[in-house]
């Protein structure tokens, strides 16, 4: 069954009506007709089977015939903080981030960030981000958006996360001494994992410290430098894999590295 993304609101009785993009998908490109069946997600968990009742130019009415929410969120509130990256690298990992059931994005100016955005220049790549979230989300048959933040500082950004169970902060410059062990008994009744990822020149040792400061660990993913966009799904995978919804029955420890802080 084809599936639409539709704001909230348009659910709320039981014949929305889907315009835009997706109306002239459904018509010209789908070629669906009157009477065939169709999924609707408003990105909060709810799903609705609805039926094609009427068509006309730009607009597609349905009627409701179920409602049910989902349950495959992910148990675990998992934050990737992501210092802003050059070019278009940001559109790649929202798509696969979504994927992988993140709950949050946070992007964040750090000092060695290269560009340099503007309030307008902010709005405009958010409303973008929030349309690739959303066309992923209709793709890996995720119900719950990814909620993607407002651009932070750096010092917003640590405070953002202070009352997450876990604090992570991947630092290439951090030796790779000893695995991070998930504890058998207590990584199952974790919640929340803030997990932040720096930028293309990565950190400067006054961002480290601010960071530990603030209850961060600095963690390393091993002895080769990754780019920023392979770091962040790394740690996305990483981290539903020992916290998350692809957790095991019975974990082992998790390849990446830790200080002893």
């Amino acid at each position: 069954m084809r599936r639409f993304f539709i704001q909230s609101h348009s659910l709320s009785g039981d014949s929305p009506v889907i315009t835009g993009d997706d109306a002239g998908h459904i018509r010209n490109v789908l070629r669906l007709k009157i009477g065939d069946e169709i999924e609707l997600i408003d990105g909060t968990g709810l799903e609705c089977d609805a039926r094609i009742v009427r068509m006309s130019a730009g607009k597609v009415d349905v009627s409701i015939l179920g409602r049910r929410f989902s349950e495959s969120r992910s148990t675990l509130r998992l934050i990737i903080a992501q210092a802003v990256l050059k070019d278009n690298k940001p559109d790649g990992i929202i798509r696969q981030i979504t994927e992988l059931g993140i709950h949050e994005w946070v992007p964040f100016a750090a000092h060695r960030s290269v560009p340099v955005l503007n309030a307008q220049r902010i709005r405009t790549r958010k409303d973008r981000w929030e349309k690739i979230a959303i066309e992923a989300l209709k793709q890996c048959r995720r119900s719950r958006l990814l909620k993607i933040s407002d651009l932070m500082t750096f010092d917003a950004m640590l405070a953002y996360g202070r009352d997450c169970d876990i604090k992570l902060i991947f630092w290439e410059d951090e030796a790779p001494s000893k695995p991070f062990e998930l504890p058998d008994a207590n990584a199952g009744s974790v919640q929340s994992v803030m997990a932040i990822i720096g930028p293309e020149g990565g950190f400067t040792p006054e961002e480290i410290t601010a960071a530990r400061a603030n209850g961060y660990t600095t963690v390393s993913l091993g002895p080769r430098i990754l780019k920023a966009d392979t770091a962040t799904l790394a740690v996305s995978t990483l981290l539903q894999y020992g916290y998350g919804d692809m957790r095991p029955s019975m974990p082992s420890a998790l390849p990446f590295q830790t200080d002893d802080q």
